[in-house]
């Protein structure tokens, strides 16, 4: 097995944490991941911003009361590449 498999990007701890979230659940709004991944704001806006230009999650707004609401979601390419990603991962690990 060769380390080129694995994608450096989606194994760093704060895109893998918020990959694997949205793995879990169908959709979540901004605040909700935030709170579930422990991020930062800012961080949270970088990684989302980053796995939405690679295809990998779908973002859309709603409104909600008087306040917008940011809603994600993986996309079929998105949830293609997280099961990929785990399955390198467990066979690398020999599982």
């Amino acid at each position: 097995m060769k380390y080129q498999e694995l994608d450096p990007l989606l194994l760093a701890p704060k895109r893998f944490v918020t990959l694997a979230h949205l793995n879990q659940v169908e959709q979540t709004d901004f605040l909700t991941l935030q709170e579930t991944t422990g991020l930062s704001t800012t961080d949270m806006s970088k990684i989302l911003k980053d796995l939405d230009t690679r295809g990998l999650v779908h973002l859309s707004k709603e409104r909600k009361e008087r306040y917008g609401v940011t809603l994600v979601c993986l996309s079929e390419t998105g949830q293609r590449t997280f099961k990929k990603l785990m399955q390198t991962l467990n066979r690398l690990a020999g599982e």
